[in-house]
């Protein structure tokens, strides 16, 4: 079998890469799934873009599974001249939060969380961190204007985003447009929903509520203190979990992220969850065609630290590189894990469940009998992801029941997927997909494979089958 990269790559898509050449482009390179972000553009933006992966999923057979990125409580600046403005070190801004547009004056910060929330004292972090300001005083009757202090300037773009992390959110943190997006996410299909700034495991369970009986998988974002003190009960209520780096290392100390990256990773891992590590990964390539010495490194640490998948942001949806992005993505990952050795700890502990025993079991036989692939039947996706859980040297495959399966597997470590439809029985799902993995030169006549299945067509939950096939 030819080289499969196990790591996945997420791409955001935006106004860099969502024309029909572009987006081609970043598939047939390597993006496994697509990212959109809710905070920026409008819901017929997205909507042209989910209708056009669709499209070219069905061109290249390769199932795109889709994101929506909900905005959440994010603050942010309104409206400024294209150039930007500049801040400079030691002056003193008025951060208006009754204003949208820059008026020459203020700055405008149209957020009533921010209106509520933020004091004297209180440290402003602009545009990802690379601005800092601190409050030394309110004005106006309301209260709703602050004076601030330029600690570290620079020049600030229309709509960069506002990190206050004395703040703290005392609101449902679902306003009105997220319910919106989420409504529209739902109907426009996605794959996924990404809840921004989730506190607990109340956040999830309330976002769980509101997609209703949609068939729509969670993925919680931990990007902020309280977060981090709930993680375990978060990453219980979700179905995937996203390390957000970007606000996560303004919202906490710096110099923590690195381990607070691999505490989130391994937790989810222990809870058989996905996970994603996102957030300026290859930021320098938004400019420049090659990243920098440090950023491969970065890519490199999230593939021995064993994510599920890597995110790009700005680089695919407003860079200069969108493709070479992916492209350099792609050649890291590939490289990485020919050194990778995957061992984790939790591989010693006992499990009576069968449905998490045979999975187990499936990557040792893999090893013991030199197979080629592991063949997962899988109705709903949990099979091939407790396979995947173990991190086997040979691919997973996933023969899955319908291509909203498939498409929920696509963040999900070493599996690929395929829709066999049609099937009578067990012994026909083996057939078709050993038949169907031959026509794609996966495999060829003399392979061995294990396949993990039920015993019976339509046991939703209950895998408890495990045998040694040779490819006829």
């Amino acid at each position: 079998m030819h080289l499969i990269r196990k790591t996945k790559i997420i791409a955001t898509i935006g106004p860099a890469s969502e024309s029909r050449e572009n987006l081609l482009r970043l598939i047939t390179e390597g993006t496994d799934a697509a990212r959109l972000n809710f905070s920026h553009g409008v819901q017929a933006d997205h909507g042209r873009r989910i209708k056009l992966i669709r499209e070219l999923e069905r061109k290249t057979g390769k199932f795109i599974g889709i994101i929506a990125d909900l905005q959440g409580p994010k603050m942010r600046v309104g409206a400024l001249p294209k150039e930007g403005v500049l801040l400079r070190d030691d002056t003193e801004v008025v951060l208006d939060t009754t204003i949208s547009e820059y008026d020459g004056g203020a700055i405008p910060v149209p957020s009533p969380i921010f209106a509520k929330g933020a004091s004297k004292g209180s440290r402003v972090f602009l545009d990802d961190g690379s601005l800092l300001l601190e409050i030394v005083g309110v004005k106006g009757l309301l209260g709703r204007q602050f004076v601030a202090r330029v600690l570290r300037g620079g020049t600030l773009y229309s709509h960069k985003g506002i990190n206050v992390p004395e703040l703290k959110l005392r609101t449902n943190i679902f306003e009105e447009k997220d319910k919106s997006d989420m409504a529209y996410a739902i109907k426009q299909k996605v794959d996924y929903i990404a809840v921004s700034f989730v506190r607990n495991g109340d956040d999830m369970r309330e976002a769980r509520k509101l997609i209703g009986s949609a068939p729509i998988k969670l993925i919680a974002k931990i990007e902020r203190p309280e977060a981090l003190a709930n993680l375990e009960d978060i990453i219980s209520e979700s179905d995937a979990i996203m390390v957000a780096r970007g606000d996560l290392g303004i919202e906490t100390p710096l110099w923590q992220l690195p381990m607070r990256q691999k505490e989130i990773i391994d937790k989810a891992h222990r809870a058989m969850k996905p996970v994603i590590v996102a957030t300026q990964m290859l930021e320098s390539m938004t400019k420049n065609a090659i990243p920098t010495r440090a950023e491969v490194s970065d890519v490199a640490n999230a593939v021995y630290d064993s994510t599920d998948a890597v995110m790009l942001s700005a680089e695919s949806a407003s860079g200069k590189y969108p493709v070479e992005a992916v492209r350099m993505m792609k050649n890291i990952l590939e490289e990485t894990e020919k050194d990778v050795g995957h061992v984790f700890s939790n591989e010693k502990e006992e499990y009576h469940d069968i449905k998490v025993a045979v999975p187990k079991s499936a990557k040792y036989i893999a090893e013991q009998v030199d197979a080629n692939a592991i063949l997962v039947g899988t109705a709903t996706g949990s099979a091939a992801q407790a396979v995947s859980h173990y991190r086997p040297q040979v691919c997973v495959i996933a023969s899955a029941a319908n291509e909203r399966v498939a498409r929920s597997l696509s963040i999900v470590w070493g599996v690929t997927s395929i829709v066999i439809k049609n099937i009578k029985s067990i012994i026909d799902l083996e057939k078709k997909s050993l038949a169907e993995l031959k026509k794609r030169d996966f495999i060829k006549s003399g392979d061995k494979v294990v396949f993990v299945s039920g015993t019976r067509l339509g046991d939703v939950g209950k895998t408890n089958a495990l045998s040694v096939v040779r490819v006829s």
